[in-house]
């Protein structure tokens, strides 16, 4: 399905970080959106790759509606989100990009989808530059990688291939190096497309 700019039907899209409830708000509004039309909620670290995380679809087809999405687990520094909708015929339409920053105060990674591809991509967020040890292994301790990084403060976007993993459950560990504690990823590898957290 090829993707425009421009929703045909959503006239304005908001996010707002709660600070005290760590979830991020969005509220967009939808003008003649005919009914059953979809709405696609979706979340990027990078502004380039978006991962589905809702859906909704129009109400009804009133001249003015609006809609709301709580995001309960925003990973990241900067957080990006845009609706996708998409229409009877399967086109997608894309709302521009909404940016939220909010505090890092531990080491957490996330954030896990593969690519056309097929390389695996996870993000390690940081509240410090630092230098990490990322590590997989599998359910009886064997290590499959392990090396060193170097982490900004933020978001770091890493890629890998795993295309030789058997099926099964994997953990990524996140080691920093400097005293900034650790983190782990555990996943499931269906096949050699699909991943699941």
């Amino acid at each position: 399905m090829v993707g425009h700019l421009k929703p045909p039907t959503i006239i304005s899209f908001s996010a707002d970080y709660n600070a005290a409830q760590e979830v991020v708000h969005l509220h967009w509004t939808t003008r003649n959106a005919p009914s059953g039309e979809k709405f696609i909620i979706q979340r990027s670290l990078d502004s380039v790759h978006f991962l589905n995380i809702g859906q909704t679809t129009s109400m009804s087809a009133q001249s003015v509606q609006h809609y709301y999405f709580d995001d309960p687990r925003p990973i990241g520094s900067t957080i990006y989100y845009r609706i996708a909708e998409q229409d009877a015929a399967g086109k997608l339409y894309y709302t521009a990009a909404a940016a939220i920053s909010r505090p890092v105060t531990a080491l957490t990674i996330g954030n896990l989808y593969i690519d056309s591809s097929g390389q695996v991509h996870f993000a390690v967020i940081s509240p410090q530059p630092s230098i990490a040890n990322i590590t997989l292994v599998d359910l009886n301790g064997k290590i499959w990688q392990s090396y060193l990084v170097n982490l900004k403060q933020g978001n770091n976007l890493f890629a890998t291939d795993l295309k030789h993993l058997t099926p099964g459950i994997y953990f990524f560990q996140v080691n920093d190096k400097k005293g900034g504690g650790s983190a782990m990823l555990r996943f499931a590898k269906v096949n050699d497309t699909t991943y699941r957290l």
